[in-house]
């Protein structure tokens, strides 16, 4: 699914926009749908509505190079710790390679590398959704970023992204200086709301965040940062995203990358008034951390792309999919492929997705 550079454009944000966008901390104005805390697999999450597409997070103070750097915690490779931290316990992530070392001092800890979230995000879909005529990501990091980090050369990895720069005012709005998917931050209190994605596994509703993504198109896709070297780390399972099913906002049956470039509002930034509105393209996740496939999830996830067949369309086969189990079933029968008819497969793209909790739904 990559996206080529002619398609990329890289937009300088005007400063002079900026006072009028800023926004220290927002308070949402969407009737609550609060998550029973039985549903959390992220204890540590605060606040979880399913409705208007939010998660509230604790919100970490950290430095790099001296500049203030804005960070959250999902994931730990080492069971005790993820149970002291409050964590999700991802034992693959211990496998990432691509990490980067901090070293604590004084309760804080040094980054070396840091996110750029000045360029301005950019989606224009195309006739027929995917592929878009334009895609620009609105966060990027070099090599020297991972969100995958080792405190002062521990052997245990956490799942740590940076989602804020500076010492704000914080722009919430076109994103300068947070990730695209931070709705509202309060220092203060030390919190981040951020914007929930709906995907699927073994028939149940899952709801995640999406922070890192090593392909460019993909990074504007789920609103995360844009980091290359994650396509070379370990410690990934697969991530079942359709290229060509159903669209439609209001079709139940919708799902994948031209639903989502038609019908989700892709091309707007992620605010508060309209996360309700910012679907996602309902992705499949092979293992979550809760149930009998808890030992085998992991946060870093390696793209398939999925394809239904001209015959499967024609006989009207290509409907929701809801089960990894299900997918494969279809491939066997040569409903579903890889894109241009090829073997379903990794495509060479990795996402950086913590789940967040799980709802009970029919497969």
């Amino acid at each position: 699914m990559h996206i080529s550079d002619s398609l990329v454009h890289r937009l300088a944000c005007k400063a002079s926009a900026l006072g009028a966008v800023l926004s220290l901390c927002m308070v949402a104005n969407v009737a609550a749908a609060e998550l029973p805390r039985d549903n959390i697999v992220l204890k540590t999450a605060i606040s979880v509505d399913p409705v208007a597409n939010t998660v509230v997070l604790p919100l970490h103070e950290g430095k790099a190079n001296g500049q203030t750097v804005w960070y959250i915690v999902t994931d730990s490779s080492d069971r005790d710790d993820a149970l002291a931290r409050g964590v999700l316990y991802a034992p693959l992530a211990g496998n990432v390679g691509v990490t980067q070392n901090v070293v604590q001092k004084g309760g804080a800890l040094q980054f070396v590398g840091v996110p750029n979230f000045a360029p301005k995000r950019l989606f224009t879909p195309s006739k027929v959704g995917f592929p878009p005529v334009a895609a620009q990501p609105g966060a990027e990091a070099d090599n020297a970023y991972s969100p995958f980090i080792r405190i002062n050369g521990s052997s245990t990895v956490l799942n740590a992204p940076i989602v804020a720069t500076g010492n704000g005012p914080f722009d919430v709005i076109t994103h300068t200086n947070t990730e695209d998917r931070v709705l509202s931050i309060d220092p203060q209190k030390k919190t981040v709301m951020m914007l929930l994605a709906h995907g699927f596994s073994s028939g149940r509703e899952v709801l995640y965040i999406s922070t890192e993504a090593s392909d460019p198109g993909v990074a504007t896709i789920e609103r995360a940062t844009y980091v290359p070297s994650l396509a070379q780390a370990g410690g990934k399972i697969p991530l079942i995203v359709f290229e060509n099913g159903q669209t439609g906002a209001d079709n139940p049956q919708a799902q994948g990358l031209a639903h989502a470039a038609l019908d989700t509002n892709l091309s707007q930034d992620a605010t508060l008034d309209n996360a309700p509105m910012l679907a996602a393209p309902r992705n499949i996740l092979t293992a979550i951390p809760a149930g009998a496939a808890a030992a085998a999830y992991s946060p870093l996830w390696d793209v398939h792309i999925a394809a239904w067949t001209p015959q499967a369309i024609a006989s009207h086969e290509n409907l929701l999919q809801k089960d990894q189990a299900n997918v494969f079933a279809l491939v066997g029968r040569k409903a579903i492929t890889g894109p241009e008819g090829k073997p379903l497969g990794p495509v060479g793209t990795v996402v950086n997705c913590p789940v967040v909790a799980v709802l009970d739904t029919s497969s």
